[in-house]
């Protein structure tokens, strides 16, 4: 049985695929560490000691890119001397050097730096160049993955400038899916959206994991016109039209500058993950669900939105606030974090 687990951790992301290997050994893939310390001793840390416990590895460790919410994690991992680094097989980081970061002590540049040197010093073997441009797919033990970000133009450019955005804008919790639906004609009416630019994201690591029957869109914090340019292309190289899979995990916390309109109609999915406690930045934007909702290959059935956080876990005023009235409306569930340490979903 294939497991995924999204594991509670804060405002960033914590992703933990195991798979059973063409080996016929169980195979770990950890997407990302988090960025609060709190959160990794109580929650990450003990699906690392796990693992250890069963005699079995990370296999892969993807760092997605070096935002503070993805890497600091991480950093927490390689210092805790309780983790045996050994069991670290492989990375990918696409990390460089970068004089405006240095000069402008940026912290998430200076944290992916510790990170760096913290895995050369343990000489845990690292791919530091994963690029989407030519659709690279990697044969893992039997999955295949597909990088879909980021592309080496952008990575080049970030090596000399940057960009920071962080959305300060308030939470739009308050209204219904309708209300944001009819208040928003600009988006669903004339198909203008305000979306992510922002370098750092557009560097994200994005991919396809394909194992067996299932499929799993992992987007990072990727942006969404990188995204569909490379679903484009992939659909071309597969002869197909839409490009179906089981999960999607929302890109930047499910952000809605991170979810563009052309994206869910190339997209064919009827589960979507968002890993948030939604106490930065005011993500997940509640306008994502409803772009989701209303996309044109949405059908009769019923859509399932998985959280690592519950509304019970955060402050009134950081409550998605869904509806029954509103669920049934626009036919989706609302699931609530099911396992000690976040959600779990299994799959055969």
């Amino acid at each position: 049985m294939n497991t995924l687990k999204v594991i509670k951790a804060g405002n960033g992301d914590s992703l933990l695929m195991r798979f059973l290997g063409d080996d016929s050994t169980y195979k770990n893939i950890l997407i990302d560490g988090g960025n609060k310390k709190s959160e990794y001793r109580k929650y990450l840390k003990s699906e690392i000691i796990e693992i250890q416990n069963n005699k079995e590895y990370i296999d892969l460790l993807v760092i997605t890119h070096t935002d503070q919410d993805h890497v600091k994690g991480i950093q927490y991992l390689l210092e805790d001397e309780d983790i045996d680094k050994s069991i670290i097989k492989n990375v990918w980081f696409n990390n460089f050097f970068s004089s405006y970061f240095v000069e402008s002590n940026d912290i998430s540049y200076i944290e992916s730096c510790k990170i760096q040197n913290l895995l050369e010093s343990y000489q845990i073997p690292r791919n530091n160049k994963i690029i989407a441009d030519d659709l690279e797919e990697f044969v893992f033990f039997g999955a295949k993955i597909t990088i879909l970000s980021p592309y080496m133009s952008d990575l080049q450019q970030l090596i000399s400038k940057n960009e920071l955005d962080i959305s300060t804008e308030g939470n739009d919790y308050r209204f219904s899916i309708r209300e944001l639906v009819t208040n928003n004609s600009r988006i669903f009416v004339d198909k203008s959206e305000d979306l992510d630019q922002t370098l750092e994201n557009r560097v994200s690591i994005a991919f396809l994991f394909e194992i067996n029957d299932t499929s799993i869109l992992f987007l990072g914090d990727a942006n969404p016109d990188i995204i569909v340019n490379s679903i484009r292309k992939l659909l071309v190289k597969k002869n197909q039209d839409v490009l179906v899979v089981d999960y999607v995990k929302l890109s930047h916390h499910a952000s809605h500058r991170s979810i563009s309109l052309e994206m869910t109609k190339l997209i064919s999915s009827n589960q979507y993950i968002v890993s948030s406690n939604r106490l930065k930045s005011n993500l997940p934007n509640k306008l994502s669900f409803a772009k989701i909702l209303n996309r044109k290959n949405k059908g009769l059935i019923k859509d399932h939105f998985y959280f690592n956080y519950s509304d019970e876990e955060v402050p009134n005023d950081k409550r998605l606030n869904f509806s029954a009235e509103e669920m049934a409306e626009f036919g989706f569930e609302y699931n609530n974090p099911n396992y000690k340490n976040g959600y779990l979903i299994k799959h055969e």
